[in-house]
């Protein structure tokens, strides 16, 4: 989620290359710190016989530690900037393990930490290297959350948008933007090649799509068209995938993330967006966002959800991702909420959640709340909502864990039928002018391209 950006965006451009041994840049070894071995109750372990379908469903019930380590302040790195002052740039604490613990406590079996990486380098020079103290400190957050028994995935998320340099004119951006990628993932890889397949490594966020003609950073971009930024998301996601494997070790079977284009499902079940091959078995994973319908998820526009239209989209929006799962790829709706923008949660928050838990209980995917404090206070160390708090506890994989998978699916599918079948045609508190014989009804929408406006006439 990079929706809403705190603080300005990065706008000097790209400049300066430098060459590359073997495409991964200076630093491109950082296993000595793990070799050292952090402390840390993972085993190292990698059970090869698991599919990725089977991990979805061990994922459990996942939330983000979001606005935390993406959280975007490159222009004011040096080589001993304390990694905390980014991990609070966008108004979040300093994660502790009391909090990983509390979010474990609230019924969440898997933590998703978005990173932006190039706080920690200088890539404008050509350096690629990672500053180790960032290392560190992410590696800090993940043994918070394995040693309190998570899954955790780690990622480059939005990170200042430098993903623009894919969309280039000029082909020395482009060929800088995969050397960068290369570095980057061959050093987070080597750095954490020691942990088990508890740890999941993610190629990227939203970026993968449309955002790869942005111009925040590189001022050449914008040359993709739509079937070009297909073929160039699907050529950065066969790169991370080479690029991991071939640091050896647990990294040959670890389980990868890719990210669907621009995380949409409905983009992302296209003929145009080709899964990368890989080579190991059944250990890829597919990442989609669920923000729909984005007036009522992510804007003022709507202000209640619940009707039976609404339980029929997003029904049939997550029935689509079965055409990936079927083929053995585990789903994983890698962020998903009501943003509340530091407010009360919206009217029909609840019903929003609890059907979408039901269709991941039904498909075998595995749901990662979008979360900066939102929900879970990590201050108080404690959920904010007590309706939206008994969900969770409830839907924690321990609890379902005396469930067969075909009896947790049968459950499923049976629930989101009474659901549907019980929703209203329209909600009570539904002031819209209905037409009728004698009426008619023009309704005016609008959402801008990066989705920060979206208005219908008759909201406000």
């Amino acid at each position: 989620m990079e929706k809403f950006r705190l603080i300005p965006l990065l706008t000097a451009a790209v400049m300066g290359c430098t060459a590359l041994l073997a495409g991964c840049g200076k630093g491109s070894d950082s296993s000595s710190k793990a070799e050292e071995g952090a402390k840390t109750s993972d085993d190292g372990s990698i059970n090869k016989d698991l599919t990725a379908t089977e991990l979805a469903r061990l994922l459990g019930n996942g939330t983000n530690l979001g606005n935390t380590m993406e959280a975007y302040g490159h222009k004011s790195y040096s080589a001993d900037t304390d990694p905390e002052s980014f991990e609070t740039f966008w108004g979040q604490p300093v994660t502790t393990e009391e909090m990983i613990k509390g979010m474990k406590a609230s019924g969440f079996d898997s933590l998703r930490v978005p990173v932006a990486w190039t706080n920690a380098m200088e890539y404008e020079k050509g350096d690629y290297t990672i500053n180790e103290a960032y290392l560190d400190r992410v590696e800090e957050i993940i043994n918070y959350a394995l040693d309190n028994d998570m899954y955790v995935i780690i990622n480059d998320h939005w990170d200042g948008s430098w993903w623009g340099m894919f969309g280039s004119s000029e082909q020395s951006d482009v060929d800088k933007a995969f050397e960068m990628y290369k570095s980057m993932w061959t050093q987070i890889a080597n750095r954490y090649k020691k942990y088990s397949d508890r740890l999941i490594f993610e190629g990227a966020n939203e970026e993968l799509g449309d955002r790869l003609n942005d111009t925040d950073v590189c001022k050449n971009s914008g040359s993709l068209s739509k079937a070009e930024c297909y073929e160039m998301a699907n050529k950065i996601n066969q790169t991370f995938v080479d690029t991991v494997r071939a640091t050896g070790g647990n990294n040959e079977q670890r389980f990868l993330l890719i990210a669907g284009y621009n995380t949409d499902i409905t983009m992302t079940c296209s003929n145009k967006f080709q899964m990368p091959t890989d080579t190991a078995k059944d250990k890829l994973l597919l990442s989609v966002h669920y923000y729909t319908p984005w007036d009522y998820c992510g804007t003022k526009g709507r202000s209640d959800w619940g009707t039976k239209t609404d339980y029929e989209e997003q029904n049939r929006l997550f029935k689509n991702m079965t055409k990936y799962s079927e083929q053995g790829y585990g789903i994983i709706i890698g962020e998903y909420a009501v943003l509340t923008n530091g407010g009360d949660l919206k009217k029909g928050t609840d019903k929003f959640i609890d059907n979408l838990l039901d269709n991941c209980d039904a498909y075998g995917f595995a749901p990662f709340l979008w979360d900066c404090s939102d929900f879970f206070s990590r201050s108080e160390l404690k959920m904010r909502d007590e309706t939206v708090a008994k969900i969770f506890d409830e839907r924690r994989r321990d609890n379902q864990s005396s469930m067969t998978v075909e009896e947790e699916r049968a459950a499923a599918v049976k629930k989101l039928d009474e659901t549907l079948a019980a929703a209203p045609e329209k909600l009570t508190d539904d002031t819209a002018p209905q037409a009728d014989e004698n009426t008619a009804v023009a309704w005016i929408m609008y959402q801008s391209a990066d989705f920060s406006v979206c208005y219908s006439v008759g909201d406000e």
